[in-house]
């Protein structure tokens, strides 16, 4: 498999799963905060493996990769606590996801802000980690909402961020496929860099 698939499948699984999230949590957003729950929990734990596939593709980038791989394992932890504890309450739900939200939005602004260089799309991440970063502030502003308001702030964000995520697959395939020609931007240790 090619570096242009790889990063465009890594891309477009965060994105497409993103957006399910999105699409099932404003479909019934009168979900239970178990339903809920699980359905966060499943994303989050994709979005974890995604980070971390795409860390360890970029490991010679040091810091940047672990950064990411720090998120990546964020978003692990809060799936499988949500797994774990499926009967959470929907202030611990709030607290759960607000933190994961805050944390790796921070970690992929950090990381997305140190590699803007090397990314040709570096725009579309530093915009979703925003977007995650005010989601979570969201959720603990009111952490004694309900479900139904937990499922639409997860819900709107999830249709933000998976949109900018399949925009920048969409970008990636299109600057690879119509450049062809074109090498991959290399980074100051000559590591191929690609998000």
């Amino acid at each position: 498999m090619t570096e242009r698939v790889k990063t465009v499948c890594l891309l477009g699984a965060r994105g497409g799963a993103a957006v399910l999230f999105g699409v099932l949590t404003l479909a019934w957003p009168q979900l239970t905060v178990l339903a809920l729950a699980w359905v966060f929990g499943a994303y989050a734990l994709v979005d974890g493996a995604v980070l971390i596939a795409a860390a360890w593709r970029h490991r010679r980038e040091r810091r940047p990769a672990l950064v990411c791989a720090g998120a990546g394992a964020l978003g692990v932890v809060a799936g499988l606590l949500t797994a774990a504890w499926p009967g959470l309450t929907a202030l611990a739900l709030v607290v759960t996801a607000g933190a994961w939200a805050v944390a790796t939005g921070f970690l992929e602004l950090w990381a997305a802000t140190r590699m803007r260089h090397q990314l040709g799309h570096s725009w579309l991440w530093r915009t979703s980690a925003v977007v995650s970063v005010v989601a979570g502030v969201l959720l603990w502003l009111r952490p004694d909402v309900g479900a139904v308001a937990i499922a639409l702030v997860l819900g709107v964000y999830a249709l933000i961020a998976g949109g900018l995520w399949l925009a920048a697959a969409w970008r990636e395939y299109r600057v690879r496929s119509e450049g062809g020609a074109r090498s991959w931007p290399r980074s100051a240790s000559g590591a191929r860099v690609a998000h």
